[in-house]
């Protein structure tokens, strides 16, 4: 894929094992949705300032897409709890955080937008982003894998335009995080299938923007 405007469209980075474990046992405690993606995605969202390895959550404020980003449920302003102030305050989280600013080069005044998702596998390709092909409408997105269980797809997808055939797919992997331009490209995931039927299937990950 040829670079637009010499920037870079898409980072990635593994981040280190214990930090993922440290935040793992959060999205146990992920409550239900009450939005039309419910059935399958339990979240919380904040809205955060680090600084000094200081975080510092913002007022509460309701996540609104417009429906030209997103038409699934664009136009509705969507309240969500914040994450949880034991895993804002875990230094796994904090390192997250870090990487996040590393790798964006965000000042420390910029906010930082959280999602904490729990991706669940209840049907037959059951879409991680139902919205398909998008973008956030934000200059910089992240998703950051934290674990997965019993599922097949789920693969993060990069587009040239939203037109295009995907130029890029990866596994979202325990650990990874992908940096992607949101300004230059365009992103999806696969969907996801349970292997064994009669057991839970899902991905957790967070998305960091800026």
């Amino acid at each position: 894929m040829t670079a637009v405007n010499n920037q870079n469209l898409l980072q990635l980075r593994f981040i280190q094992q214990s930090h993922i474990d440290s935040v793992k046992p959060f999205f146990t405690r992920l409550p239900d949705n009450p939005y039309a993606d419910g059935a399958f995605r339990k979240r919380r969202y904040s809205v955060l300032k680090f600084q000094d390895n200081t975080v510092s959550i913002q007022p509460t404020k309701a996540f609104v897409q417009d429906d030209s980003i997103n038409n699934f449920q664009g136009n509705i302003e969507r309240v969500y709890e914040n994450l949880e102030t034991e895993l804002l305050q875990s230094e796994g989280f904090k390192q997250l955080l870090a990487e996040f600013k590393v790798m964006t080069g965000i000042s420390d005044e910029r906010d930082i937008e959280v999602h904490q998702f729990r991706m669940l596998a209840i049907e037959s390709d059951t879409p991680p982003a139902p919205e398909g092909v998008h973008q956030d409408g934000f200059d910089h997105v992240c998703v950051c894998g934290v674990s997965h269980e019993n599922i097949a797809g789920g693969e993060l997808l990069v587009y040239e335009h939203k037109e295009a055939e995907p130029c890029f797919k990866m596994e979202i992997k325990d650990g990874l995080f992908a940096l992607v331009n949101d300004r230059e490209v365009w992103h999806n995931a696969t969907p996801m299938n349970k292997l064994d039927a009669d057991k839970v299937g899902y991905l957790d990950c967070f998305v960091f923007t800026a």
